[in-house]
C-alpha cells in the first residue's frame, strides 16, 4: 500500500470511531529546512488547537507486518493523551497584551527555508534567518509554542520590527543562556571518561532546555562574556538549530579542520530538519561581532 493511501485509510478508520463532534484530516507541515511530515490532525470542533500524529513511523511499521488496527488504537491512545494540551482560546490568542511577553525567535538557516520565509515574519543574520513564536508554556514537560505567521501580525495591528524588538527581550528569559564543556556534557550523557576526546577545548552554547539553542547566538552579551573571559577570540561551530559549538581561538591551527567537522556532523550525525548551517563562523570579541569565516556553499542541508 503506498504511503498516501495508508494515510487516508487511517483517517477514515479514525473519522468513523470519532464521529460527528471531530474532524479528522491529513495535514502537510513543512518543517524546518524544507522537511516536509504529513500527519493526522484530529479536531473537536469546538477547540482551536488539534493534535496532529505524524505518520511517518506508522507506516514503516504496517509495512514491516502491523495489524492496522493496531496502528489506529495506539493514534487514538496518543491523542487522548494530549487532546487536553496547551489550547488558547482563540479571543485571547488574539489579545497582544497577553502575547506580547510571550514573543520569542529562533534561528534556523535561511537559504533552506526560503519557501517558509516567505509565509513568517523575519530578518536575516548572515546566513541565517530569526523566525518567532509564542511560547504556550511546557506541556507533558516539553516547550511548548506556537510559529507566528504574517496573518497574526495583522490581527495584533504589529510588524517585524516590534515582533524583533520584543523577542529580542523576552527570548533570554524565556529560554536563558547556558554553556557547558564538552567533557562535562558527554559525561552527563554517560560517555566513559576514558571515550572522551580531549584534542581542542570545546564547549556548547545552548539554553537550559536546549531547545532552538542556537539562538543564544545573539543573545546580549553572551559572547562577550564569554571570550572576555578567556581572553580570546571564538570561533564557533553550528552542531545543529539547538545548540552550537565554541572553540577559543588560540587553540585551532587549522580553520578548515573545525569546517571539515562541520560537514560531517550534518552529514552523518544530525537529521536534516534539525541542521543550521555548514559554515564556521568567528566571533571578534574587539569589535563583538560574529562573522562567516568559511562557508562551505556546495553544501546544503536539503542534499543530506
Amino acid at each position: 500500500m503506498r504511503y498516501d493511501d495508508f494515510n487516508e485509510l487511517v483517517r477514515s478508520k479514525l473519522a468513523g470511531i470519532c464521529g460527528p463532534e471531530f474532524s479528522v484530516s491529513i495535514y502537510e507541515a513543512m518543517k524546518n529546512n524544507s522537511v516536509m511530515h504529513k500527519g493526522i490532525s484530529i479536531k473537536e470542533n469546538d477547540k482551536w488547537i488539534a493534535p496532529t500524529i505524524y505518520m511517518d513511523e506508522f507506516y514503516t511499521d504496517y509495512c514491516d507486518g502491523r495489524d492496522i488496527e493496531d496502528i489506529v488504537n495506539e493514534i487514538l491512545r496518543i491523542y487522548s493523551e494530549n487532546r487536553n494540551g496547551p489550547d488558547v482560546e482563540a479571543e485571547r490568542f488574539s489579545d497582544f497584551e497577553w502575547v506580547r511577553d510571550r514573543i520569542f525567535f529562533k534561528l534556523i538557516n535561511a537559504h533552506e527555508n526560503a519557501a517558509m520565509l516567505q509565509k513568517v515574519p523575519s530578518f536575516g543574520y548572515l546566513d541565517l534567518a530569526l523566525v518567532f513564536g509564542v511560547y504556550m508554556g511546557n506541556f507533558r514537560n516539553a516547550f511548548s509554542s506556537v510559529m507566528i505567521r504574517r496573518e497574526h501580525m495583522e490581527i495584533w495591528h504589529t510588524d517585524e520590527e516590534e515582533l524583533r524588538t520584543l523577542a529580542l527581550r523576552n527570548t533570554p528569559r524565556i529560554l536563558p543562556s547556558a554553556i557547558w564543556t564538552m567533557k562535562d556534557l558527554l559525561y552527563d550523557m554517560g560517555a566513559p571518561a576514558a571515550d572522551i576526546p580531549n584534542e581542542i577545548p570545546m564547549y556548547i552554547l545552548s539554553n537550559k532546555e536546549r531547545i532552538n539553542g542556537a539562538a543564544a547566538l545573539i543573545y546580549n552579551g553572551v559572547l562577550k562574556k564569554f571570550a572576555d573571559n578567556l581572553g580570546n577570540d571564538l570561533f564557533i561551530l553550528p552542531s545543529s538549530v539547538h545548540e552550537l559549538i565554541l572553540v577559543p581561538e588560540c587553540d585551532v591551527r587549522d580553520p578548515d579542520y573545525l569546517t571539515d567537522m562541520i560537514a560531517e556532523v550534518n552529514d552523518t550525525q544530525v537529521s536534516r530538519e534539525e541542521i543550521l548551517s555548514y559554515s564556521l563562523y568567528r566571533y571578534y570579541r574587539d569589535e563583538d561581532e560574529v562573522r562567516i569565516v568559511r562557508s562551505m556553499k556546495g553544501k546544503k542541508a536539503a542534499a543530506v
